[in-house]
């Protein structure tokens, strides 16, 4: 049997006559296109609910704090390097109250003062939540008791 000019030695592809591996997908008469296995169609509310099986994490706690601290110390540095280089020291008025600080620190304080800032509203919207789960869900029990 002669081969076609194009045909390469790193060709796998099966002959046509050659009955396919276990592990292939079944083709089409002409040999060409996998086709799919025929199977009974089943209407969607017979099918079985879809199961999630996932796949068990690489790492787990352990690994994720120690990525956390590793990041944290990261973020420390580059702040300590910031401070050390704004060490230029800078006169502030708060409140009536005038204090000289290295720019560096003064803008990391203003930085932790956002910060809280955002924690605090933060806070206080999931504690909205809270109470309004808490209250939907007492008339949801409320429903269901009317209802048997």
């Amino acid at each position: 049997m002669t081969q076609p000019a194009d045909h390469r030695p790193d060709d796998v592809t099966p002959p046509r006559d050659a009955a396919p591996a276990p592990h292939d997908p079944p083709r089409s008469p002409e040999g060409d296109v996998p086709t799919r296995p025929t199977t009974p169609e089943r209407p969607a509310a017979q099918d079985p609910a879809p199961q999630t099986s996932e796949a068990p994490s690489s790492g787990g706690k352990t690994a994720t704090t120690w990525i956390a601290l590793i990041l944290g110390a990261i973020v420390l540095v580059l702040l300590l390097i910031f401070v050390i280089q704004n060490n230029v020291s800078a006169r502030f008025q708060y409140f009536g109250a005038e204090f000289d600080l290295p720019l560096g620190v003064a803008m990391l304080l203003a930085a932790i003062a956002g910060a809280l800032v955002m924690a605090l509203v933060g806070s206080v919207r999931m504690i909205q939540m809270g109470w309004t789960i808490r209250k939907l869900r007492k008339q949801q029990e409320k429903a269901q008791r009317t209802l048997r």
